[in-house]
Protein backbone atom coordinates (compact mmCIF):
# COMPACT_ATOMS: atom_id res chain seq x y z
CA UNK A 1 0.00 0.00 0.00
CA UNK A 2 1.24 3.47 -0.85
CA UNK A 3 1.97 5.85 2.00
CA UNK A 4 1.55 9.58 1.53
CA UNK A 5 2.73 12.26 3.94
CA UNK A 6 0.33 15.16 4.54
CA UNK A 7 1.57 18.38 6.08
CA UNK A 8 -0.97 20.81 7.49
CA UNK A 9 -3.17 17.75 8.03
CA UNK A 10 -5.39 19.34 10.69
CA UNK A 11 -6.04 22.50 8.68
CA UNK A 12 -8.79 23.73 6.42
CA UNK A 13 -7.40 22.02 3.33
CA UNK A 14 -5.18 19.34 4.86
CA UNK A 15 -7.99 17.57 6.72
CA UNK A 16 -10.10 16.95 3.59
CA UNK A 17 -6.90 15.85 1.82
CA UNK A 18 -6.45 13.24 4.55
CA UNK A 19 -10.08 12.15 4.14
CA UNK A 20 -9.75 11.90 0.36
CA UNK A 21 -6.60 9.81 0.52
CA UNK A 22 -8.10 7.44 3.09
CA UNK A 23 -11.21 7.03 0.93
CA UNK A 24 -8.90 6.05 -1.94
CA UNK A 25 -7.33 3.31 0.18
CA UNK A 26 -4.02 5.07 0.72
CA UNK A 27 -2.02 4.88 3.94
CA UNK A 28 -1.69 8.38 5.39
CA UNK A 29 1.05 9.78 7.60
CA UNK A 30 0.60 13.24 9.12
CA UNK A 31 3.17 15.64 10.52
CA UNK A 32 1.47 17.46 13.41
CA UNK A 33 2.73 19.75 16.16
CA UNK A 34 0.47 18.40 18.92
CA UNK A 35 -0.73 14.83 18.23
CA UNK A 36 -3.11 14.87 21.19
CA UNK A 37 -5.04 17.71 19.58
CA UNK A 38 -4.93 16.43 15.99
CA UNK A 39 -8.30 14.65 16.14
CA UNK A 40 -7.41 12.62 13.04
CA UNK A 41 -8.76 9.10 12.39
CA UNK A 42 -6.95 6.34 14.30
CA UNK A 43 -5.56 4.75 11.13
CA UNK A 44 -3.59 7.93 10.33
CA UNK A 45 0.02 7.62 11.49
CA UNK A 46 1.02 10.71 13.45
CA UNK A 47 4.56 12.08 13.59
CA UNK A 48 5.13 14.88 16.07
CA UNK A 49 6.99 17.91 14.72
CA UNK A 50 6.84 21.19 12.87
CA UNK A 51 7.03 21.58 9.09
CA UNK A 52 9.77 24.20 9.54
CA UNK A 53 12.02 21.65 11.33
CA UNK A 54 14.05 19.62 8.79
CA UNK A 55 14.72 16.85 11.32
CA UNK A 56 10.99 16.40 11.97
CA UNK A 57 10.27 16.36 8.24
CA UNK A 58 13.00 13.75 7.75
CA UNK A 59 11.33 11.48 10.32
CA UNK A 60 7.91 12.00 8.79
CA UNK A 61 9.07 11.47 5.21
CA UNK A 62 11.01 8.29 5.89
CA UNK A 63 9.68 5.58 3.56
CA UNK A 64 6.74 7.55 2.11
CA UNK A 65 5.93 7.54 -1.60
CA UNK A 66 4.79 11.14 -1.93
CA UNK A 67 4.05 14.25 0.10
CA UNK A 68 1.46 17.00 0.15
CA UNK A 69 3.29 20.19 1.08
CA UNK A 70 1.69 23.22 2.68
CA UNK A 71 4.37 25.77 3.59
CA UNK A 72 2.84 27.94 6.35
CA UNK A 73 5.22 30.88 6.47
CA UNK A 74 5.01 34.16 4.56
CA UNK A 75 8.71 33.79 3.75
CA UNK A 76 10.63 30.95 2.11
CA UNK A 77 13.41 31.26 4.71
CA UNK A 78 14.23 27.75 5.88
CA UNK A 79 12.20 26.07 3.15
CA UNK A 80 15.24 24.81 1.21
CA UNK A 81 16.38 22.63 4.11
CA UNK A 82 12.87 21.23 4.52
CA UNK A 83 12.41 20.50 0.81
CA UNK A 84 15.62 18.43 0.83
CA UNK A 85 14.00 16.05 3.35
CA UNK A 86 10.84 15.47 1.33
CA UNK A 87 10.34 12.47 -0.98
CA UNK A 88 10.92 12.94 -4.68
CA UNK A 89 7.18 13.13 -5.45
CA UNK A 90 5.61 16.33 -4.06
CA UNK A 91 2.29 18.10 -4.59
CA UNK A 92 2.68 21.67 -3.40
CA UNK A 93 -0.24 23.91 -2.43
CA UNK A 94 0.87 27.17 -4.01
CA UNK A 95 -1.11 30.27 -5.01
CA UNK A 96 -2.72 31.78 -8.07
CA UNK A 97 -0.23 34.64 -7.63
CA UNK A 98 2.90 32.48 -7.64
CA UNK A 99 4.05 33.90 -10.99
CA UNK A 100 4.37 37.29 -9.29
CA UNK A 101 6.99 35.92 -6.93
CA UNK A 102 6.83 36.00 -3.15
CA UNK A 103 6.90 32.96 -0.93
CA UNK A 104 4.81 30.75 -3.24
CA UNK A 105 7.02 31.40 -6.24
CA UNK A 106 10.14 30.95 -4.12
CA UNK A 107 9.03 27.54 -2.84
CA UNK A 108 8.05 26.48 -6.35
CA UNK A 109 11.61 27.22 -7.46
CA UNK A 110 12.97 24.97 -4.72
CA UNK A 111 10.85 22.10 -6.05
CA UNK A 112 11.72 22.40 -9.74
CA UNK A 113 14.06 19.39 -9.69
CA UNK A 114 11.44 17.15 -8.05
CA UNK A 115 8.59 15.11 -9.49
CA UNK A 116 6.33 17.95 -8.54
CA UNK A 117 2.82 19.19 -9.17
CA UNK A 118 1.84 22.76 -8.35
CA UNK A 119 -1.76 23.39 -7.28
CA UNK A 120 -2.43 27.12 -7.46
CA UNK A 121 -5.78 28.05 -5.90
CA UNK A 122 -7.42 31.44 -5.85
CA UNK A 123 -8.61 32.86 -2.52
CA UNK A 124 -9.95 30.30 -0.06
CA UNK A 125 -13.69 30.62 0.50
CA UNK A 126 -13.10 29.39 4.05
CA UNK A 127 -11.34 32.67 4.88
CA UNK A 128 -14.83 34.17 5.03
CA UNK A 129 -15.00 32.56 8.46
CA UNK A 130 -13.24 35.71 9.64
CA UNK A 131 -16.65 37.38 9.45
CA UNK A 132 -18.35 34.78 11.64
CA UNK A 133 -17.98 36.76 14.89
CA UNK A 134 -19.52 39.82 13.22
CA UNK A 135 -22.52 37.74 12.15
CA UNK A 136 -22.92 36.22 15.60
CA UNK A 137 -22.50 39.40 17.65
CA UNK A 138 -23.43 42.40 15.47
CA UNK A 139 -25.31 43.57 12.39
CA UNK A 140 -22.41 45.03 10.42
CA UNK A 141 -19.34 43.67 8.64
CA UNK A 142 -16.45 46.06 8.05
CA UNK A 143 -14.13 45.14 5.18
CA UNK A 144 -11.50 46.72 2.98
CA UNK A 145 -12.54 47.25 -0.66
CA UNK A 146 -16.10 45.79 -0.50
CA UNK A 147 -16.21 45.79 -4.31
CA UNK A 148 -13.06 43.67 -4.66
CA UNK A 149 -14.09 40.58 -6.64
CA UNK A 150 -12.56 37.16 -5.97
CA UNK A 151 -13.14 33.74 -7.55
CA UNK A 152 -13.13 32.02 -4.15
CA UNK A 153 -12.70 28.26 -4.10
CA UNK A 154 -14.21 25.74 -1.70
CA UNK A 155 -11.59 23.95 0.41
CA UNK A 156 -13.09 20.62 -0.61
CA UNK A 157 -12.36 21.40 -4.27
CA UNK A 158 -8.75 22.25 -3.44
CA UNK A 159 -8.44 18.97 -1.58
CA UNK A 160 -10.07 17.00 -4.41
CA UNK A 161 -7.53 18.31 -6.91
CA UNK A 162 -4.64 17.68 -4.50
CA UNK A 163 -5.75 14.08 -3.92
CA UNK A 164 -6.13 13.16 -7.56
CA UNK A 165 -2.74 14.67 -8.41
CA UNK A 166 -1.12 12.73 -5.56
CA UNK A 167 -2.62 9.47 -6.79
CA UNK A 168 -1.79 9.75 -10.49
CA UNK A 169 1.76 10.32 -11.76
CA UNK A 170 0.28 11.67 -15.01
CA UNK A 171 0.19 15.02 -13.19
CA UNK A 172 3.94 15.18 -12.57
CA UNK A 173 5.35 18.43 -13.91
CA UNK A 174 1.93 20.06 -14.27
CA UNK A 175 0.73 23.35 -12.80
CA UNK A 176 -2.98 23.74 -12.14
CA UNK A 177 -4.65 27.11 -11.53
CA UNK A 178 -7.92 26.39 -9.77
CA UNK A 179 -10.72 28.76 -8.80
CA UNK A 180 -14.36 28.83 -7.93
CA UNK A 181 -16.92 29.06 -10.76
CA UNK A 182 -17.55 32.81 -10.43
CA UNK A 183 -16.01 36.04 -9.17
CA UNK A 184 -18.00 37.69 -6.38
CA UNK A 185 -17.27 40.97 -4.66
CA UNK A 186 -16.73 40.89 -0.91
CA UNK A 187 -20.07 42.68 -0.55
CA UNK A 188 -21.75 39.94 -2.59
CA UNK A 189 -20.08 37.28 -0.45
CA UNK A 190 -21.41 38.88 2.73
CA UNK A 191 -24.90 39.16 1.26
CA UNK A 192 -24.75 35.51 0.20
CA UNK A 193 -23.95 34.40 3.75
CA UNK A 194 -26.62 36.73 5.14
CA UNK A 195 -29.27 35.16 2.88
CA UNK A 196 -28.14 31.70 3.88
CA UNK A 197 -28.33 32.29 7.64
CA UNK A 198 -31.34 34.61 7.45
CA UNK A 199 -29.70 37.62 9.08
CA UNK A 200 -29.43 40.94 7.20
CA UNK A 201 -26.03 42.58 7.61
CA UNK A 202 -24.80 46.08 6.84
CA UNK A 203 -21.48 46.49 5.02
CA UNK A 204 -19.02 49.25 5.84
CA UNK A 205 -15.74 49.96 4.05
CA UNK A 206 -12.51 50.15 6.04
CA UNK A 207 -9.72 52.48 5.01
CA UNK A 208 -6.31 50.91 4.34
CA UNK A 209 -4.89 51.60 7.81
CA UNK A 210 -7.92 50.14 9.59
CA UNK A 211 -7.98 47.12 7.27
CA UNK A 212 -4.31 46.43 7.94
CA UNK A 213 -4.84 46.68 11.70
CA UNK A 214 -7.85 44.36 11.52
CA UNK A 215 -5.66 41.70 9.91
CA UNK A 216 -2.94 42.19 12.50
CA UNK A 217 -5.55 41.78 15.24
CA UNK A 218 -6.44 38.41 13.69
CA UNK A 219 -2.80 37.34 13.99
CA UNK A 220 -1.68 37.99 10.42
CA UNK A 221 1.93 38.63 9.57
CA UNK A 222 2.61 42.35 8.82
CA UNK A 223 3.89 41.43 5.36
CA UNK A 224 0.67 39.56 4.61
CA UNK A 225 -1.46 42.39 6.00
CA UNK A 226 0.22 44.97 3.77
CA UNK A 227 0.10 42.84 0.62
CA UNK A 228 -3.51 41.77 1.23
CA UNK A 229 -4.80 45.32 1.57
CA UNK A 230 -3.07 46.31 -1.67
CA UNK A 231 -4.29 43.17 -3.42
CA UNK A 232 -7.92 43.73 -2.43
CA UNK A 233 -7.78 47.28 -3.77
CA UNK A 234 -6.46 45.99 -7.09
CA UNK A 235 -9.37 43.56 -7.41
CA UNK A 236 -11.95 46.35 -7.61
CA UNK A 237 -10.97 47.06 -11.20
CA UNK A 238 -9.22 43.76 -12.00
CA UNK A 239 -11.17 40.83 -10.52
CA UNK A 240 -9.54 37.47 -10.01
CA UNK A 241 -9.80 35.20 -13.06
CA UNK A 242 -12.18 32.26 -13.26
CA UNK A 243 -10.85 28.93 -14.53
CA UNK A 244 -12.58 25.66 -15.40
CA UNK A 245 -9.71 23.50 -14.14
CA UNK A 246 -11.62 21.93 -11.25
CA UNK A 247 -14.33 20.70 -13.63
CA UNK A 248 -11.77 19.45 -16.15
CA UNK A 249 -9.85 17.48 -13.52
CA UNK A 250 -12.68 16.15 -11.34
CA UNK A 251 -15.45 15.81 -13.91
CA UNK A 252 -17.86 18.06 -12.00
CA UNK A 253 -18.26 21.84 -11.65
CA UNK A 254 -16.45 23.69 -8.91
CA UNK A 255 -18.62 24.38 -5.90
CA UNK A 256 -20.16 27.85 -5.70
CA UNK A 257 -19.71 30.29 -2.84
CA UNK A 258 -23.40 29.81 -2.05
CA UNK A 259 -22.69 26.09 -1.56
CA UNK A 260 -19.79 26.97 0.71
CA UNK A 261 -22.03 29.28 2.74
CA UNK A 262 -24.62 26.51 3.13
CA UNK A 263 -21.91 24.07 4.27
CA UNK A 264 -20.66 26.51 6.90
CA UNK A 265 -23.90 28.25 7.90
CA UNK A 266 -23.75 26.98 11.48
CA UNK A 267 -20.52 28.91 12.06
CA UNK A 268 -22.30 32.21 11.38
CA UNK A 269 -25.20 31.59 13.75
CA UNK A 270 -25.15 31.72 17.53
CA UNK A 271 -25.76 28.11 18.57
CA UNK A 272 -28.13 27.35 21.41
CA UNK A 273 -26.89 25.96 24.71
CA UNK A 274 -28.40 22.60 23.75
CA UNK A 275 -26.51 22.57 20.42
CA UNK A 276 -23.23 23.45 22.13
CA UNK A 277 -23.83 20.79 24.76
CA UNK A 278 -24.57 18.06 22.22
CA UNK A 279 -21.55 18.93 20.04
CA UNK A 280 -19.21 19.21 23.04
CA UNK A 281 -20.33 15.90 24.51
CA UNK A 282 -20.09 14.08 21.17
CA UNK A 283 -16.60 15.47 20.51
CA UNK A 284 -15.25 14.54 23.95
CA UNK A 285 -16.87 11.11 23.87
CA UNK A 286 -15.13 10.36 20.56
CA UNK A 287 -11.80 11.83 21.68
CA UNK A 288 -11.99 14.71 19.20
CA UNK A 289 -10.35 17.24 21.51
CA UNK A 290 -9.70 19.91 18.87
CA UNK A 291 -13.36 19.88 17.90
CA UNK A 292 -14.39 20.18 21.55
CA UNK A 293 -12.01 23.08 22.20
CA UNK A 294 -13.42 24.94 19.19
CA UNK A 295 -16.65 25.28 21.19
CA UNK A 296 -14.92 27.07 24.07
CA UNK A 297 -14.08 30.73 24.51
CA UNK A 298 -10.33 31.50 24.33
CA UNK A 299 -10.43 32.83 27.89
CA UNK A 300 -12.56 30.01 29.25
CA UNK A 301 -12.15 29.34 32.98
CA UNK A 302 -11.96 25.83 34.39
CA UNK A 303 -12.43 25.34 38.12
CA UNK A 304 -11.42 21.93 39.45
CA UNK A 305 -9.99 20.24 42.51
CA UNK A 306 -6.29 19.53 42.41
CA UNK A 307 -6.14 15.74 42.49
CA UNK A 308 -3.23 15.79 44.93
CA UNK A 309 -4.99 16.97 48.07
CA UNK A 310 -8.40 18.19 46.93
CA UNK A 311 -7.43 21.86 46.80
CA UNK A 312 -9.53 23.81 44.29
CA UNK A 313 -7.66 25.47 41.44
CA UNK A 314 -8.75 27.83 38.69
CA UNK A 315 -7.21 27.63 35.21
CA UNK A 316 -7.83 30.25 32.54
CA UNK A 317 -7.37 29.83 28.79
CA UNK A 318 -7.71 26.77 26.58
CA UNK A 319 -3.95 26.23 26.23
CA UNK A 320 -3.45 26.18 30.00
CA UNK A 321 -6.45 23.88 30.42
CA UNK A 322 -5.06 21.47 27.85
CA UNK A 323 -1.62 21.46 29.48
CA UNK A 324 -3.16 20.71 32.85
CA UNK A 325 -5.23 17.84 31.44
CA UNK A 326 -2.16 16.41 29.74
CA UNK A 327 -0.23 16.38 33.01
CA UNK A 328 -3.08 14.81 34.97
CA UNK A 329 -3.59 11.95 32.49
CA UNK A 330 0.06 11.27 31.62
CA UNK A 331 0.72 7.52 31.57
CA UNK A 332 -2.92 6.59 32.22
CA UNK A 333 -4.74 4.31 29.78
CA UNK A 334 -8.45 4.01 30.55
CA UNK A 335 -10.19 0.71 29.85
CA UNK A 336 -13.53 2.39 29.12
CA UNK A 337 -15.34 5.70 29.49
CA UNK A 338 -19.08 5.94 30.16
CA UNK A 339 -20.92 9.18 29.38
CA UNK A 340 -24.24 10.44 30.75
CA UNK A 341 -25.72 13.63 29.36
CA UNK A 342 -25.74 16.34 28.51
CA UNK A 343 -28.39 17.67 30.86
CA UNK A 344 -29.33 21.18 29.69
CA UNK A 345 -30.99 24.10 31.42
CA UNK A 346 -30.98 27.75 30.34
CA UNK A 347 -27.31 28.70 29.80
CA UNK A 348 -25.82 25.66 31.59
CA UNK A 349 -25.33 22.00 30.86
CA UNK A 350 -23.88 19.09 32.78
CA UNK A 351 -22.06 15.94 31.65
CA UNK A 352 -21.06 12.95 33.76
CA UNK A 353 -18.04 10.88 32.73
CA UNK A 354 -17.04 7.63 34.41
CA UNK A 355 -13.46 6.54 33.71
CA UNK A 356 -12.62 2.86 34.26
CA UNK A 357 -8.98 2.03 34.98
CA UNK A 358 -8.00 -1.48 36.08
CA UNK A 359 -10.27 -2.28 39.05
CA UNK A 360 -11.10 1.32 39.94
CA UNK A 361 -13.29 3.94 38.41
CA UNK A 362 -13.50 7.71 38.73
CA UNK A 363 -16.59 9.80 38.10
CA UNK A 364 -16.23 13.35 36.81
CA UNK A 365 -19.13 15.78 36.64
CA UNK A 366 -18.65 18.87 34.46
CA UNK A 367 -20.98 21.85 34.82
CA UNK A 368 -20.52 24.21 31.88
CA UNK A 369 -21.70 27.78 31.33
CA UNK A 370 -22.48 28.94 27.78
CA UNK A 371 -22.45 32.56 26.65
CA UNK A 372 -22.95 33.71 23.05
CA UNK A 373 -22.58 30.16 21.79
CA UNK A 374 -19.25 29.45 23.52
CA UNK A 375 -18.37 27.62 26.74
CA UNK A 376 -16.96 30.25 29.10
CA UNK A 377 -16.70 28.30 32.33
CA UNK A 378 -16.42 24.67 33.41
CA UNK A 379 -16.72 23.57 37.02
CA UNK A 380 -15.47 20.04 37.58
CA UNK A 381 -16.27 17.68 40.45
CA UNK A 382 -14.60 14.28 40.98
CA UNK A 383 -15.63 11.21 42.91
CA UNK A 384 -13.43 8.10 43.28
CA UNK A 385 -14.90 5.34 45.44
CA UNK A 386 -12.58 3.85 48.03
CA UNK A 387 -10.96 0.66 46.82
CA UNK A 388 -12.34 -2.30 48.81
Amino acid sequence: MRTILVTGATGRVGRPVVDGLRAAGVSVRALVRTPERAALPPDVELVQGDITDPAAVRRAADGVDAAFLLWPSFSADGAAAVVRELPRRVVYLSSLNAESGGVWGDVEQLLQDRDRTFVRPSGFAVNAQNWADDFRTADVVRVASPEAARSLIHERDIAAVAVLTLLDDHHIGRTYEITGPEALTQAEQIRTIARTVGKPMRIEALDDAAARQAMLDLGADPILADSSVKYWASLVDNPEPVTTTVAELTGRPARTFAEWAADHAAEFRVPTTAEVAQQYTAALSAGRLTEALALTAPDMVRVAPLETGGEEIEIKGTDAILDHARRQTAGIQYDAIDVLGPLVTDDHFAIRFTFHHNTTHTTKLSLCTVESGRITREEVFYYTPAHP
